[in-house]
């Protein structure tokens, strides 16, 4: 029997990579007494891994969506707007058929300085508590480079 073929170029962001950073995250948000959505996308903003912890409300799913896909089309912070006028931005984002959310809570990642997606936290919490929960999970991910994992793990 053949070996499974991959069809995930090299760099792009796992399904284990994102799964830990959605955990890390909710264990941020635990500690925090806070529950929130958390969201993981690739850099064209499609999702590859979501949770939503018990208790947070429906909303939060298009939050933590919203706010990932805002930094991982944009490449910068969820809270930074486009140029207005950027058509490009737009209609990728249109094209997902998920709104961009531009508040804070969403954060890019890059592996040897590509952008390869970004984490994003929404729930019945403040925006600096939705921000320290997809930091706990980028700096998991950033972190899991000491372990021989993926060379080269960033987020901006």
């Amino acid at each position: 029997m053949a070996a499974p073929v991959s069809a995930l170029p090299d760099g792009d962001l796992t399904l284990a990579e994102a799964t830990a950073m959605v955990g890390h995250a909710i264990e941020e948000a635990r500690r925090l007494g806070v529950v929130v959505s958390v969201a993981v996308c690739g850099p064209q903003g499609r999702l590859v891994a979501f949770s939503k912890m018990d208790g947070a409300g429906c909303m939060t799913a298009r939050g933590a969506i919203g706010k990932a896909v805002a930094s991982a089309i944009s490449g910068e912070p969820s809270e930074i707007m486009p140029p207005p006028g950027d058509d490009l931005y737009c209609s990728v984002v249109e094209g997902e058929g998920t709104a961009a959310f531009h508040e804070r809570g969403g954060i890019p990642l890059r592996r040897d300085g590509i952008l390869i997606g970004a984490v994003g936290v929404y729930g019945e919490a403040t925006l600096v508590q939705d921000l320290a929960c997809a930091t706990a999970g980028a700096t998991a991910w950033r972190g899991a480079r000491g372990s021989g994992t993926r060379p080269g793990l960033a987020f901006a």
